[in-house]
């Protein structure tokens, strides 16, 4: 497969592409398939998602449980409107909101993410320079998410960020379980040491996905673009993975692997 041809054949896990403006500017600068993650509005307003995901087949919708609301009609909802919303996920975000993902109050998340095919995907690690946090980082870590996977062996779970700078630890951890899969989307943010000094990053990250054997199948690529938080990199990402990884896994890295971990997903692809 050609590079042309590869980058056509993308899907970025995890965007933040929550009005059409934002959406206009993505897809001028790349194309395939992108994964939205919905705010809670107490996080970010972000009132036209919905509208935004459903007006494009590019676009499929990861809803947010915000744990500072009562978690059952947030499901009521979401469960009401599953395929016209084009949900393929959940949200939580963690650090953000205090809480961790083996705290028991979350199992009906999981629960319900089991029923529908559903993957949750976690906010992992240090926050955004710019939005508000109650900066729970501890309790966002990949141990925790562990003992929800243990759990919940049948929904597969994303340890966003890699658990962002715990990276060695939450790649040890993910090798250990099928159903986690970890990406490093948001990593360059504008004003981070990331985003100072790529290259230092991706020795960093090449460093502790190389600790363990068979990672290329866990990894999926993801970017977190959202420009008015200062997350308007593209070319990082794939600067990143053509230095990390080498080309025969492109195809696992870019698509494949993202079908396995959201497998919902799948199945609206197919019915296009």
């Amino acid at each position: 497969m050609d590079k042309s041809t590869l980058m056509e054949r993308k899907i970025d896990c995890h965007t933040h592409i929550v009005s059409p403006e934002i959406r206009e500017e993505y897809f001028r600068r790349t194309s395939g398939y992108a994964l939205v993650m919905q705010f809670p509005e107490s996080i970010l307003a972000n009132e036209k998602c919905i509208e935004t995901v459903t007006g494009d087949n590019r676009l499929f919708l990861n809803a947010c449980i915000d744990l500072k609301v009562p978690i059952p009609l947030q499901l009521h909802t979401i469960e009401a409107h599953l395929d016209d919303w084009k949900v393929v996920g959940l949200k939580i975000y963690l650090s953000y909101q205090s809480g961790k993902a083996s705290d028991k109050a979350l199992y009906p998340i999981y629960e319900f993410a089991a029923r529908h095919e559903l993957t949750v995907t976690f906010h992992t690690g240090l926050c955004s320079l710019v939005l508000p946090s109650d900066n729970d980082i501890e309790g966002s870590a990949a141990r925790y998410i562990a003992k929800a996977a243990e759990d919940f062996p049948t929904v597969n779970f994303v340890i966003a960020h890699m658990d962002d700078p715990r990276f060695t630890e939450c790649i040890r951890i993910v090798s250990e379980h099928d159903n986690l899969y970890t990406d490093f989307s948001g990593a360059y943010e504008t004003g981070t040491k990331e985003g100072n000094d790529v290259d230092g990053a991706i020795r960093t990250f090449g460093d502790a996905i190389h600790s363990q054997p068979g990672t290329e199948r866990k990894i999926l690529y993801g970017t977190d673009f959202c420009p008015p938080i200062n997350l308007a990199q593209l070319d990082e990402y794939d600067y990143s993975i053509e230095k990390i990884f080498p080309p025969e896994v492109f195809p696992l890295i870019y698509y494949e692997n993202c079908l396995r971990a959201f497998p919902r997903l799948k199945r609206y692809l197919e019915a296009q």
